[in-house]
């Protein structure tokens, strides 16, 4: 059993609660165990969690208050590496025989075995016998030591009458100020200590972040509390859902669980409760997740063996959670609630001679209460099959409801909770967000202001604009960042790239050679902006509007200015003459230096060599409208960047040979889409993408190409094949 509890910004430990499981215990009937206590918080605010839990129990000078240890041991390939290292085994030789592990779980027995089958090993065991006997009695001892992410644990305040602190009970020691228990967690659990799991959980403090917002700038005075106590039942929210719209949502985001959700169509928070729970591998090969759509869309009638109804009806007759198992061991065999609750824990440890011993009760009492036989059967089947991979259902509702709430956020104000998923976001996780935020919502991302934009992503929430932030763009630093931000901050907006440089450089008197000359410490020292810093800052697009710059080629003359002010020309090298009046050279800088960017890929297909080939045969497409359903099967002609490729292998069904494909990731701007070029057709123009080179030496290259619109099962949507005629050209 776990004790679940999601607490945010507002809330406070249940003190009463606690102290029941700290001095009471909190047994799970006679003879029962502790349960696992997981409390999760804002990831910026457990300290504060840590220390209130000290005040309160570290009373009248006595110390009840540590955090579990944890240590890693020496495993196979590790301790080799060290004996082989005393008795001087060259370097490389050691290297060799440990990249033949595949399993660094391997036993000393088990090195023998694969000795015997491989005849590098079995020399290397030949050659050093000293090495392998040494390393016997090192495998599996205790390498180092560190503290444990978030288990906190409290010792009882007396035991048998006597005052007793947390040194009577477990050996400690003091690292840094901070009491650390030598056993780990697992130890402790053996000892009957209580461990209560405090985590911090960033995906709270975002949502508490999104909340500030709404309440800053809307005025809603939403709390958390209020949302997940509001009935949970906003149609708004399902409907983003059903769509596919899951980024940053909390646990529903990958590829995967968006396309679960997506066939599951789901209108209630049971639906998101049963989604955590059922999509896992296990449930996943079961057979389960495919029951529980069908069953829910109406494709199937759910069946409920003998006294399960009650149990999984809200689940489609669908065994999903621990609970139901406990339930239904207790109202159809007759089991009390901590025999239960024990059972589940037998069958997910595997503990089998345990569990036979309790399936005669459960027959007996199935029996009794009048279950047919065969009925009591399934349900001893059913258990065996599903208890080792059944998931908590408290531990699964506490994670369907923080969804819930990114959901709702992000359905109704959609702009506060963008500009917080952007500045948490990872860089290859900002294509994605700014592509899924144009599909559902007014909210959009606008290039970086050097009048407006700061260290992080600012937004005017009067437009909905979202401006980049100053930190996302290459080679500025944050010193250089809060440098820029300050001076405007101080002495007013920039009138002009000239009086930008005039305004960041007074304390810099220096005339550059080119745009990469470095500064001397001093000159760092005084002002961490440099020239680089000024050129990326205007490929960024930070002065167009300061210097009303019509056209994304006007930069070229801003660069100038720059160039002059600062004490020398631009070079041929630097900008070549022949892309000066190219848009898409300008906005292929914009997008490396910055990550935003929009190009007119339409304009570069109607000037490329490629076009009068594909004419006739292909018809242009944007990849926005790849996904209509009234696209699948035409031919169409794109002109999209590469962002990622990858070779995946695959065995052919008819032959039983090893064949290769080509998966690609296709953009254009903001709006992603994938291609796939199968084995005959990637053989054929594997060199014209890679250019000779290697794989990677195609990504962020622009491709024009004819292709084929196919719907995938796999991924519940259109995508790109190319097929053996197509027409293909690299930019």
């Amino acid at each position: 059993m776990k004790v679940i509890s999601i607490i945010n910004k507002t809330s406070h430990v249940p003190v009463q609660t606690l102290d029941c499981f700290v001095d009471k215990g909190y047994l799970q009937g006679t003879g029962g165990s502790l349960p696992d206590v997981d409390v999760d918080f804002q990831s910026d605010r457990r300290q504060e969690v840590k220390e209130y839990i000290e005040r309160r129990y570290n009373h009248d000078g006595k110390q009840r208050v540590f955090s579990a240890g944890t240590f890693t041991t020496l495993k196979l390939k590790a301790v080799l590496k060290d004996v082989a290292r005393v008795h001087r085994v060259p370097v490389n030789i050691v290297n060799y025989i440990t990249a033949i592990f595949e399993d660094d779980n391997m036993s000393w027995t088990d090195l023998f075995t694969m000795a015997a089958t491989n005849k590098k090993v079995h020399s290397f065991i030949t050659e050093y016998p000293q090495v392998i006997e040494d390393i016997r009695t090192l495998m599996g001892q205790p390498r180092s030591s560190s503290v444990h992410a978030s288990a906190l644990l409290v010792t009882p305040d007396s035991k048998d009458g006597k005052d007793l602190e947390c040194f009577d009970f477990t050996p400690i020691k003091k690292i840094d100020g901070v009491l650390i228990s030598e056993f780990d967690g697992y130890s402790l659990d053996e000892q009957g200590l209580l461990k209560n799991d405090c985590l911090g959980i960033k995906e709270l403090s975002k949502l508490q972040a999104v909340i500030n917002i709404c309440n800053d700038k809307y005025h809603t005075d939403i709390t958390f509390q209020n949302i997940v106590q509001s009935g949970l039942d906003d149609p708004k929210v399902y409907q983003l859902l059903q769509k596919g719209y899951t980024q940053n949502i909390f646990q529903f985001s990958s590829k995967g669980m968006t396309k679960f959700l997506v066939s599951m169509q789901p209108d209630k928070i049971e639906d998101l409760i049963a989604a955590n729970a059922l999509f896992r591998p296990a449930t996943l090969d079961s057979g389960s997740t495919d029951k529980y759509v069908d069953c829910k869309l109406g494709d199937a009638d759910p069946v409920y063996l003998w006294g399960t109804y009650n149990a999984m009806k809200n689940t489609y007759g669908v065994l999903c959670y621990q609970e139901q198992l406990a339930q239904i061991a207790r109202e159809v065999g007759k089991f009390s609630l901590g025999e239960g609750v024990k059972l589940v824990k037998l069958i997910s440890k595997k503990k089998v001679d345990k569990i036979l011993a309790l399936r005669d009760k459960f027959m007996t009492g199935a029996n009794e209460n009048g279950c047919p036989k065969e009925d009591a059967e399934a349900i001893w089947h059913m258990f065996e099959v599903a208890g080792g991979y059944l998931f908590n259902k408290s531990h699964a509702t506490a994670y369907a409801v923080t969804a819930y709430a990114g959901a709702y956020l992000k359905a109704n104000y959609p702009t506060a909770f963008y500009t917080i998923a952007l500045q948490w976001a990872k860089d290859d996780e900002i294509p994605t967000l700014m592509s899924e935020m144009e599909l559902c919502s007014e909210a959009k991302i606008v290039p970086p202001d050097i009048n407006v934009s700061g260290g992080t992503f600012i937004t005017d929430y009067e437009t909905n604009k979202i401006f980049w932030s100053l930190s996302r763009i290459k080679m500025l630093g944050a010193k250089a960042t809060e440098w820029i931000i300050n001076e405007r901050n101080v002495r007013g907006e920039f009138s002009s790239i000239e009086n930008f440089i005039e305004r960041i450089f007074r304390y810099k008197l220096k005339q550059y050679k080119y745009w990469d000359d470095p500064d001397n410490p001093n000159e760092a020292t005084k002002c961490p902006v440099n020239a680089r810093h000024v050129r990326h800052l205007i490929l960024s697009g930070c002065f167009d509007k300061t210097e009303n710059a019509q056209s994304v080629i006007e930069r070229y003359a801003i660069l100038e200015k720059a160039a002059k002010c600062l004490g020398f020309e631009i070079s041929e090298k630097d900008i070549p003459e022949d892309l000066r009046n190219k848009h898409y050279f300008w906005s292929q800088q914009q997008i490396a230096i910055s990550g935003i960017g929009a190009i007119d890929y339409k304009r570069i297909y109607d000037n490329s060599e490629a076009k009068p080939k594909i004419k006739g045969k292909a018809s242009w497409a944007l990849l926005k409208n790849i996904q209509d359903p009234d696209y699948d099967g035409k031919r169409v002609a794109v002109c999209a960047n590469i962002v990622d490729i990858e070779e995946k292998k695959f065995k052919d069904k008819k032959t039983g040979e090893n064949r290769v494909f080509c998966k690609l990731l296709l953009q254009q701007n903001n709006d992603l889409v994938e291609m796939i070029i199968w084995n005959d057709e990637w053989m054929n123009v594997r060199a014209t993408l890679c250019k000779g080179g290697p794989l990677s030496s195609a990504k962020n290259k622009m491709l024009i190409c004819s292709a084929q619109v196919k719907y995938s099962d796999y991924t519940g949507g259109n995508n790109l094949q190319l097929y053996k005629s197509s027409i293909i050209d690299i930019l």
